[in-house]
């Protein structure tokens, strides 16, 4: 955010879609306030869903020119982005040799993720996948509570069902066996994760 120039912002509303699959896009998005949903759908055909909050970046395929896009953003709720096409970043580049090493950086660390996201759709069960995009949500964008908690905004059971790859139902089912175990708590205003007692749960196989 300190090397990318000013740019005007623009609003979403919620459910507003940013950029569909399969249409050029030049711009890469900086988050300024709100939360978007990229789902990717890579060859093999499995959507994968990420989730981009305040002082993320997406439309990263804009910077490599990127013929066959697959994905798309939609607003979760009513954001506020900065953008920048290709050309742009590439003259910032020029002038600030340092922002390009941090988006290289940058985007090798998205293609980790992403690559993450796609095997733990083949290795892991659909009780461990929901722990572990749980820990990544509240890692990403959680605020430490006094009792060890870490507080992340809600998200629909149908929005975390689509980041785990199965149902709505499922994906209650789950939530209510993890709150039985004490591992979350959760209402319409917040959702408090113990990362802790995931990672534990994951290494115990519950």
């Amino acid at each position: 955010m300190e090397l990318l120039p000013k740019s005007s912002a623009r609003e979403f509303s919620r459910g507003s879609v940013i950029y569909p699959p399969h249409r050029p896009q030049a711009n890469l998005y900086l988050v300024m306030a709100g939360r978007v949903k990229v789902s990717t759908t890579p060859s093999e055909g499995e959507t994968v869903c990420r989730l981009v909050f305040k002082g993320g970046l997406f439309g990263e395929p804009a910077l490599i020119r990127a013929p066959n896009r697959s994905d798309t953003a939609v607003a979760l709720e009513a954001v506020r982005l900065m953008s920048w096409t290709a050309s742009e970043i590439d003259e910032q580049v020029d002038l600030n040799p340092r922002l390009g090493l941090v988006l290289c950086q940058y985007l090798v660390k998205q293609c980790l993720d992403l690559m993450d996201r796609m095997q733990s759709l083949v290795r892991y069960d659909t009780p461990k996948r929901l722990m572990l995009v749980l820990i990544e949500i509240a890692r990403s964008a959680g605020v430490e509570m006094p009792d060890g908690a870490t507080r992340v905004e809600p998200l629909t059971h149908q929005i975390l069902s689509e980041c785990v790859g199965t149902s709505r139902e499922v994906v209650t089912f789950q939530l209510n066996r993890l709150r039985s175990l004490g591992f979350i708590r959760y209402s319409r205003q917040y959702m408090d994760v113990s990362v802790p007692q995931l990672e534990a749960g994951l290494r115990a196989g519950k």
